[in-house]
């Protein structure tokens, strides 16, 4: 029973002395590293100069391809990295690890996440953002590490799903371009400067989702890490483009081939007799009534797009040829 209540009374005793003090140097939880007395998460670590910010996206996996609500969604750890020159490395603790103070290699930290409650953490904002989700399993799937060099490292497993402009004009041998762009919400690339640490995304063909594309992960274009808000200022951008190829074997095997096949089956009724009528016009129905069959199988399950695509239009052709030799 004296067990019980000495589990419970720790967690109350940690959380009353982190109420009182938080990470601040004075309250004496943190060990390592601790905040000074003065320490503002209000202000930024560098008034007068730049802040770097490093932004790492390592794709697990593409969950999902949505063509119809333009959307992706890919499981990945979001990796956020900054310097906090404010922070206090205790230098006690630093003898007790036997880190050379001169050391080349820092040495590296894990935190409680409550620390980050009173961390200064980088206002992000995603472009075109649909959902940001945190995965949970006991508890937020999240991480804190801060080196001696008081770099700070706040990674977190998530689902993000985001908006892309796609076209589907020449589906399906259409290929999406699709920009995940991350940024700063209200400071400009004077006082914020975003840099893309590492976009990667490993096809390893191991327990991978079945899509529709093939996927390749480029650098954001010069251009597209700078956003000009006019009176608010350049705002600095990191990210990534996906560029996404869709696979066309499927659409040739199920619409393309088929179809080509039926047109030409439907000029061997040239071959017929002209005056074997029945046997000509039960020919070119069937298939006629297969082809536009088909064309509507393509047009429910074809994306929207301001005019026909280019599998529409194939089918058209078709439809038309076997129309053609009906009329003659």
């Amino acid at each position: 029973m004296r067990g019980w209540i000495l589990l419970f009374c720790i967690p109350l005793t940690y959380r009353y002395a982190y109420s009182k003090g938080g990470f601040k140097c004075s309250a004496g939880i943190s060990k390592s590293i601790c905040l000074p007395d003065e320490y503002s998460k209000f202000e930024l670590p560098f008034v007068d100069s730049t802040n770097e910010i490093y932004i790492g996206i390592d794709i697990d996996e593409v969950l999902r391809i949505n063509d119809k609500d333009y959307s992706i969604t890919f499981s990945t750890y979001f990796n956020v990295e900054w310097v906090e020159r404010r922070l206090t490395v205790r230098k006690d603790w630093l003898d007790q690890m036997g880190h050379i103070e001169n050391s080349s290699e820092p040495l590296n930290m894990p935190m409680n996440l409550e620390f980050v409650k009173d961390l200064w953490l980088p206002n992000i904002f995603i472009y075109n953002l649909k959902t940001f989700k945190v995965i949970d399993v006991l508890s937020k799937m999240a991480g804190l590490w801060i080196n001696t060099n008081k770099k700070i490292l706040y990674s977190q497993q998530t689902h993000i799903t985001f908006i892309c402009p796609m076209r589907f004009d020449k589906f399906p041998l259409d290929t999406q371009r699709c920009k995940f762009q991350v940024g700063s919400y209200s400071y400009d690339d004077s006082k914020m400067m975003f840099i893309t640490q590492s976009a990667q995304y490993q096809k390893n063909g191991r327990n991978t989702i079945a899509l529709d594309y093939d996927i390749e992960i480029e650098p954001l274009q010069p251009l597209d890490m700078i956003l000009d808000y006019g009176n608010l200022g350049n705002f600095s951008l990191s990210g990534f483009e996906m560029v996404l190829t869709r696979y066309v074997s499927t659409y040739i095997i199920t619409y393309y081939l088929p179809s080509g096949l039926f047109v030409i089956v439907s000029w061997i009724s040239f071959l017929i007799p002209m005056d074997v009528i029945p046997g000509r016009m039960a020919l070119l129905v069937t298939l006629f009534l297969v082809l536009v069959n088909i064309f509507n199988t393509v047009t429910t399950n074809t994306p929207k797009a301001e005019g026909l695509t280019a599998i529409e239009a194939w089918m058209l052709a078709c439809i038309l040829f076997v129309f053609g030799a009906l009329i003659e």
